[in-house]
């Protein structure tokens, strides 16, 4: 990682390096779908957001064959919407619960207005025939438990007035829908307590009723008035599809498949679509049967976005956790627009060789890179709830065999046959696994941890529990106060467990010696509402580190205290294996941050990074000084990656390659240590793009070739030290 600063010197400007490693964008290719619009009357036109934090507004005029970032907005976006009556209106929002609005289609937006606190945004929504009318499908939050409400203009952004429908403490915020027209006709609903719940208002707003009577499944996805102005709704949950006559009174539940989208065609309204697991439901009946024709060209888990062409009912775009795709014949065919974007939500990371990665793509599946994560392909065959993986292990001794866990049910898959079928076992019911490994010495012992409901509706307590035999039975050993357990290291001889995560209102670390038959708190000085992420350090077994929204703390004991080195909002935090003075730590919206004397002070590393949002770092274990980083919205990140199949010794890159100057419009002087044999130049994308030879000389004077473009380059040295980085700044 690197410290810089900037200095503008007789107008040339020199990038001063402090630390070495530069980050390189990694795959898997492919976009997550936050939040999808099309334009009404101009169907080759489509908006979709992209990102974590910041928030990345994208438009095409060429049915996604080309795509453009028209805004860049620093919010964490979940809703977009185009008002029909005039499309160059637009409205975004999302996590802060500010409003956007751009007049100019997307070119520049502005902070209409500001919901209250503890709003966040959903779901944006413009009455088809009232343009100033907006409706926000929001998640309330107030003390201890979270509201299912909405907002509500009536001049186009300005002046909000809304509230909870439902409270409970645990809710999402889903389905929103407006009926044309001045009838003040909507609906919303989502989970709460784990239920699907609908409500509807006919007085815009001012009194809601409970619509969820005969609805099934934990969660309502979406829901459509049929626009023929007769009453008729139909929604989409996890349980199936179900269609009312009569403004959601009574349902018939006419698709038992999972669905998590529903749309209707507003000037074809028997044309109905409905997004599901690596499929699209079609109806031509008003919702009253659906069939797929979808074929294996379309994928995704929980297509969350459908958006029909209101003049043609049989061209529409699919977004999901994977991708934008595109039919020109009612989804029986699809064409997959995602070409070229890096813009995944990569859940976890699992290395087995040292150019051998697994990785978990919401909304997708299993993927597997052979070549230090720069080339990835779907590993295995898709089961059930095979895009919400949260964990996977491969067996000590059995390669072929692997498990892993997931966030769409209670249970543990196997396979044996390296993912050509699965085999699943319940571990409990209720059950919401977070992460799962083998013992390491045992094959046939398995842990998994996360929360477990006493009951469908009850909150999620903190638990893990073993199976000995391959995940067929399984026993508690540990079930405590609300909250999760995040994650879990086991020690290498398999007695010593240590779990951290949330423990009732606080942070949990709790240590057992024991294999799980006794635990001790250990979180005296740590602050936060809970433990993110808890690292051992390399060479010591009593100096941890561990990561919470308060910041980063170290304890030097074992636990027995800890003390808090700095920071705010950190999601993850890795120690250097080589330097212990040197710790990074990753953060919810200011990406990376850096300390090279133990916590004293920190620094920012931005430089060429997209993404602010990090979930996770890690090291390969096999070779230790390539480090991966999970970016919200932007797939992964790789330092020291670059060749990682032929590296020689794991170590970090030393401060011997040098270049003058680091900001070079036509020749540089590169210093190398003794022993180069070549350097290898990568482009902004990761390209090798050029090679210089090096001779015995300590110095070589390059000339910049005119057919590379300005930029931030790597220097990457190739000798008996691999791995050795610089950047360089080839300005116009």
């Amino acid at each position: 990682m690197k410290w810089c600063s900037f200095r503008i010197i007789a107008g040339l400007m020199l990038i001063l390096t402090g630390a070495t490693g530069a980050w390189q964008q990694l795959g898997p290719e492919g976009v997550s779908v936050r939040a999808m619009s099309n334009v009404p009357g101009y169907p080759d036109e489509l908006f979709i957001i992209t990102g974590g934090f910041p928030s990345y507004i994208c438009w095409t005029g060429n049915t996604g064959q080309t795509w453009t970032v028209r805004e860049t907005i620093p919010d964490r976006l979940n809703a977009l919407a185009v008002n029909p009556r005039d499309m160059r209106i637009m409205y975004a929002g999302g996590k802060t619960g500010k409003v956007y609005r751009s007049t100019n289609s997307g070119y520049s937006w502005s902070v209409v207005a500001t919901l209250p606190s503890g709003v966040h945004i959903q779901q944006l929504a413009v009455n088809a025939e009232n343009g100033a009318e907006v409706w926000a499908l929001a998640e309330i939050e107030a003390g201890d438990s979270v509201g299912l409400g909405f907002y509500r203009s009536t001049d186009g952004g300005a002046n909000w007035q809304g509230r909870s429908v439902v409270r409970s403490y645990a809710v999402r915020a889903q389905a929103l829908a407006v009926a044309p027209g001045d009838s003040g006709l909507a609906l919303i609903g989502g989970s709460v307590a784990n239920r699907a719940r609908l409500f509807l208002t006919t007085d815009g707003g001012s009194s809601w009723a409970d619509r969820s009577a005969g609805l099934s499944g934990s969660c309502v996805y979406g829901g459509a008035f049929v626009p023929t102005g007769s009453g008729v709704i139909v929604c989409a949950t996890d349980s199936g599809i179900f269609r009312s006559t009569d403004l959601g009174a009574t349902w018939a539940r006419r698709l038992s498949a999972p669905a998590y989208s529903i749309v209707f065609a507003p000037l074809s309204p028997y044309y109905g679509y409905a997004g599901g697991e690596n499929l699209v439901f079609r109806s031509t009946d008003l919702g009253l049967s659906w069939r797929t024709d979808t074929v294996s060209s379309f994928t995704g888990t929980g297509t969350r976005f459908i958006a029909v062409n209101p003049n043609s009912p049989l061209e529409l775009y699919a977004g999901n956790g994977f991708g934008v795709f595109y039919s020109y014949n009612g989804g029986y065919n699809w064409i997959n627009r995602s070409s070229g974007f890096r813009q995944l939500d990569v859940s976890f990371l699992k290395f087995y060789r040292p150019e051998t990665l697994f990785a978990g793509i919401t909304g997708y599946g299993i993927v597997r890179s052979t070549d230090g994560g720069q080339g990835w392909e779907l590993w295995g065959r898709m089961f059930p709830g095979s895009g919400w993986v949260r964990g996977l292990a491969v067996n000590p001794r059995h390669p072929d065999t692997v498990i892993c866990v997931t966030g769409w049910d209670s249970k543990l898959h196997l396979t044996v046959n390296r993912g050509d079928s699965w085999e699943a076992f319940t571990v409990v019911s209720h059950f919401e696994p977070m992460g799962v490994d083998y013992h390491p010495r045992g094959p046939d012992t398995v842990y998994v941890w996360g929360g477990k409901r006493d009951s469908v509706s009850g909150p999620l307590r903190f638990a893990i529990y073993r199976s000995t035999d391959r995940g067929q039975h399984w026993t508690p050993v540990l079930v405590r106060n609300e909250g999760w357990c995040q994650g879990m290291i086991i020690s290498g001889t398999g007695d010593t467990l240590i779990a951290y995560g949330k423990d009732g209102s606080g942070p949990a670390v709790l240590r057992s010696t024991d294999r799980g038959r006794n635990w001790v708190s250990l979180t005296s000085g740590i602050s936060g509402a809970s433990v993110a992420d808890l690292k051992l350090v390399p060479g010591s077994s009593e100096q941890w580190l561990c990561a919470t929204p308060a910041g980063v703390f170290r304890t030097q004991n074992s636990g027995s205290y800890w003390s808090r080195l700095g920071l705010q909002s950190v999601t993850c935090v890795l120690p250097d294996t080589m330097n212990p003075n040197v710790i990074w730590a990753g953060t919810d919206t200011q990406g990376f941050y850096y300390t090279t004397n133990q916590g004293v002070s920190w620094w920012r590393d931005t430089l060429g990074i997209a993404g602010r949002s990090v979930s996770f770092l890690v090291f390969n274990p096999f070779r230790r000084s390539a480090v991966y980083a999970g970016i919200t919205g932007h797939s992964l990140l790789g330092r020291n990656v670059i060749g990682i199949g032929e590296m020689g010794q794991e170590r970090f890159p030393e401060m011997k390659l040098g270049v003058l100057p680091t900001a070079v419009r036509k020749i540089c002087r590169i210093i190398v240590p003794p022993g180069t044999e070549r350097i290898e130049v990568f482009d902004p994308a990761g390209r090798k793009r050029a090679e210089i030879p090096v001779s015995e000389r300590k110095e070589v004077c390059w000339s910049i070739p005119g057919e590379l473009n300005p930029g931030v380059y790597l220097l990457v040295l190739r000798s008996a030290q691999e791995g050795m980085v610089r950047k360089v700044l080839f300005l116009p």
